[in-house]
Formats: structure tokens, C-alpha cells, sequence
């Protein structure tokens, strides 16, 4: 073999020494990795949180909680005021247009009482010479009375206290009764607004226009309310007499 062969020979087998001294470098550093002790490795996966961490990550929670909590109050609170002033607007309504429509056709019209024992008494017109109170010999005219007999008085009042009142009507065969303390069947009696301010709903009559004036006012009270109640502002309305 020439001299030139032998380099060439030589130089061929340099990098299979350094790859021996490669490998056995990386083998050692694979098992000096391999030599770090388990139990420090397990000992990091079981650290536990400090107590500045409990206390933040606690402080965080009661932040969005109360966030939480407050909207969700404020969402109940706006539904049930909204809720109860439907209601009160609904009972102001609903008392209106029976009273209304009830007194245009009103005739012999009295106001007894005054203050909370205010008190609307009349007649409502049967027919005109349809029965023989109103029928020769009798004097011919028209029948008044209530819907369930001639002669007959309608009344209108309130009971209760406060403002858990009720505005009633019932019927009587004398012009200023007092009025039931309980509204049922049996009393005749039919309950037209609750939740009435008592204090704040009255009635008057002008003879000569022939004019009658009911005030009214409804109020709903509630703890679950943000100030506690919800009502109508004082309500008027005057009904002009047909007979």
C-alpha cells in the first residue's frame, strides 16, 4: 500500500473516532439526565398553593360573585317593579271602566259620608213604563232600581285599611247603608279595584250639572320593591249623567 493510500485510509477513519467520541459524549449526557433523583421530580408535582395565592384567587371569586350577584338582583328588582306597576295600572283601569260606564246610565244619584267612609249611592234605569211600579196607576215614567229589582240602590265605597282597600259595589234597598265589611256573593257585593289608598279615593256629585267626580288612586306594596311600593298617581274622572 503507497503512502498516498494510507492517508487516504487515515482520513476515512477520523470521523469514525469522532463519532465514537460524539456518542460517547451524548451517552453521558443522557445518563446524567437520567441520574437526577425521582423524588426530587415527584416533590414539584406535589407543591400545594401558598397562602397569598389562596387569598388572592378567594378575593378574585368574591369580586365576580358579588358582580354576579348584583346583576342578577337588579334584573329581579326591575321585573318586579315593572310587574307591579302593570298591575296597579290594571286594577286603575279595570275599576274605571265598570264605575264609568255603570253611572252614565245613573239617575237619583246621593253622596253619603265623608273622608274614608265616603260613600255613592244610586239608581240605575230599569226600563221606561216597562213594569208596574212605573205603569199606571202608578205614575208612568222611567223603572229606576238596581239590575236585580226596581227600587233598589247601588252603592260605592271602600273597605279595608290603608292601602290594602278595596273599592266595592253592592246593592240595598235603602239609600245610605253602611257598607259590608266583607265583600262576598251573599252581601251582593263585587269587589272593583284592590290594592285602593283608601285615604285618597272619594266621590261628588253636582246636582245642577249633573256631574259625578271619582278619585281614585291604587298603591302596591311590596318589601321585594326598591322603594317598598309601586302606585298610580291620584287618578279623576267625571261622568255626565244621561237621565
Amino acid at each position: 500500500m503507497t503512502q498516498n493510500h494510507r492517508a487516504v485510509l487515515k482520513m476515512r477513519w477520523t470521523p469514525q473516532k469522532h463519532r465514537g467520541k460524539t456518542a460517547g459524549l451524548e451517552k453521558q449526557s443522557h445518563n446524567t439526565v437520567l441520574s437526577v433523583p425521582l423524588w426530587n421530580s415527584v416533590s414539584l408535582w406535589c407543591q400545594g398553593f401558598t397562602l397569598v395565592e389562596l387569598i388572592v384567587v378567594s378575593a378574585l371569586l368574591m369580586i365576580v360573585g358579588g358582580g354576579l350577584l348584583t346583576t342578577f338582583l337588579t334584573g329581579q328588582t326591575s321585573y318586579l317593579s315593572a310587574d307591579a306597576y302593570v298591575q296597579v295600572q290594571q286594577e286603575a283601569r279595570r275599576a274605571f271602566d265598570n264605575v264609568v260606564r255603570e253611572l252614565r246610565e245613573a239617575g237619583t244619584v246621593t253622596v253619603t259620608g265623608a273622608g274614608v267612609t265616603n260613600q255613592l249611592n244610586f239608581q240605575i234605569a230599569r226600563g221606561y213604563n216597562s213594569e208596574p211600579a212605573c205603569q199606571a196607576p202608578n205614575p208612568v215614567g222611567i223603572c229606576w232600581g238596581s239590575e236585580n229589582a226596581t227600587g233598589e240602590y247601588v252603592h260605592y265605597a271602600t273597605i279595608g285599611l290603608g292601602n290594602a282597600a278595596q273599592l266595592i259595589r253592592w246593592r240595598d234597598t235603602i239609600v245610605g247603608p253602611a257598607p259590608p265589611t266583607s265583600c262576598t256573593p251573599a252581601t251582593s257585593c263585587r269587589v272593583m279595584a284592590n290594592h285602593v289608598v283608601r285615604s285618597s279615593t272619594n266621590f261628588a256629585y253636582n246636582g245642577g250639572t249633573k256631574v259625578i267626580t271619582v278619585t281614585l288612586k291604587i298603591q302596591y306594596n311590596s318589601p321585594l320593591l326598591l322603594t317598598g311600593s309601586q302606585a298610580t298617581p291620584t287618578l279623576t274622572s267625571q261622568v255626565k249623567l244621561r237621565n
